[in-house]
């Protein structure tokens, strides 16, 4: 019932859009066509990644991404199409050297109709797109379950855009867990080790997820801009789970009309303006579903800037916290990421939550963003992490203190900086991280952790 009354709200968005395509294609005179890509290397290097309270150990390894897209315009119907695949070279660790090769798959990452100005004031896009709002912490990355390859929705999205400062944004998506679009090449999971299995896991749990929402922003008042949303969600597995038991402790059942777990979220995001070197941000959302599931996220933050000053400094100091309990993700207190399944804080972070489902966080830190130079880009970002609740598992040097988190990235846009057509796509950045671990973990799992990136890109 519920995934008829989804794809019935799913309908009544995209019925505009086939009228639109109706009265567009009338007049073929104006039609555009557009051809492109983009290809991205990546080296990462890791060295003690946590895994959940334990530690993983060395990798490193190359990723190359190629991306090619077309785009059909006439007059406001626009057709997009992109296809990507990911390949990698694994230097150690020596079991992961099966996996994922060239040309491992190939797959639809964009395919949509877009309509814009639909009665003057309505755009309409139908189709796998990609959608991030505000802070992106509710909504930014649908594919959990692929890490950077991919993070698009399969969605109907309407976009109400009463003057130019304010918008409404109504969405209904629905991701399954594993890609259902036709792809090309081998296919398989983490358990295959590059054996042909089963098609990349999207949604990231082994479940399939969709939901319907609302997202309003207004920056009517250049003082004091805001957000609100609400986004209704239902997480529906293919294995029954206990959400009252450790995490990772599946209990192996067929699917059934109550494998389902659904949750209503809550937010606003206010983005006020002291001074004009001064400003602020601060987002609360609250969480309520199932089995008396109640859960809250929360960020605040102050930011000075100088633009008048050399490499023009912008400092942040900021918190940000997630509820959660001594059950993981699947505790009643656990805050679930709605639609966002990105890295977040960072790359030594992430692996501390199961499909980076952050819960159970609290993270106050500073962050230092530069301008070295035109067309560079420098950060730094550094804080001490906690999780507020936590049970000791029998090992009374477990606790609440999970380490300190060091960051620093740099990118520059080389292709701006060159006098050169063919070039001008190219860029180049680099990434670091470094986590102390605290007592959070394990005796024998608490070595530092480190990561580093380096990555080349470039778009055509």
């Amino acid at each position: 019932m519920k995934r008829c009354m989804f794809m019935a709200f799913a309908l009544m968005l995209g019925l505009p859009v086939m009228a639109a395509e109706g009265d567009a294609l009338k007049d073929q005179s104006s039609m555009k066509v557009d051809f492109g890509g983009d290809l991205r290397l990546r080296y990462d290097f890791t060295d003690g990644l946590p895994d959940g309270r334990e530690s993983k150990g060395h990798t490193d390894y190359a990723r190359v991404r190629t991306r090619l897209w077309g785009k059909m315009t006439v007059q406001k119907l626009e057709l997009f199409a992109r296809v990507a695949n990911e390949f990698r070279y694994y230097n150690s660790r020596e079991k992961d050297k099966g996996k994922q090769r060239f040309p491992d798959v190939t797959f639809i990452d964009n395919l949509y109709l877009k309509y814009s100005d639909l009665f003057d004031f309505v755009d309409v896009k139908v189709g796998r797109q990609e959608m991030a709002f505000g802070g992106k912490r509710i909504i930014s990355d649908g594919t959990g379950g692929d890490g950077s390859r991919s993070n698009y929705f399969d969605a109907v999205r309407l976009t109400f855009n009463f003057d130019k400062d304010r918008t409404l944004d109504a969405f209904a998506i629905y991701m399954k867990s594993n890609d259902w679009l036709p792809t090309l090449g081998r296919t398989h999971d983490a358990k295959s080790k590059g054996n042909k299995s089963y098609d990349y896991e999207t949604s990231g749990y082994d479940q399939d997820e969709y939901g319907v929402g609302l997202y309003y922003q207004d920056r009517s008042n250049k003082e004091f801009g805001w957000d609100a949303y609400y986004v209704y969600k239902v997480e529906e597995a293919a294995h029954s789970y206990d959400h009252g038991s450790f995490i990772g402790e599946w209990n192996e059942l067929e699917r059934n009309n109550d494998d389902s777990f659904t949750t209503h979220t809550f937010g606003v995001r206010l983005l006020p303006k002291f001074t004009k070197t001064l400003s602020g941000e601060a987002e609360l959302a609250a969480q309520f579903g199932d089995e008396g599931h109640l859960a809250m996220m929360a960020y605040g933050g102050l930011t000075y800037s100088r633009k008048d000053w050399a490499w023009q400094p912008k400092f942040t100091a900021a918190v940000q916290y997630l509820s959660g309990d001594e059950d993981g993700w699947a505790g009643d207190s656990a805050w679930h990421p709605v639609f966002n399944r990105e890295t977040g804080v960072g790359e030594t972070v992430a692996p501390m939550f199961e499909k980076y489902a952050y819960n159970n966080f609290l993270y106050p830190h500073i962050k230092l963003d530069l301008v070295p130079a035109e067309n560079q880009k420098l950060s730094f970002q550094t804080g001490p992490m906690f999780a507020p609740t936590t049970e000791k598992d029998g090992n009374e040097d477990c606790g609440n203190f999970r380490g300190y988190f060091a960051q620093v990235k740099y990118s520059i846009a080389i292709g701006k900086m060159i006098d050169s057509p063919w070039l001008k796509g190219l860029g180049m950045a680099f990434q670091g991280e470094y986590m102390s671990k605290g007592n959070y973990f394990m005796d024998g799992e608490d070595d530092d952790a480190f990561f580093g990136r380096m990555e080349l890109t470039y778009k055509f």
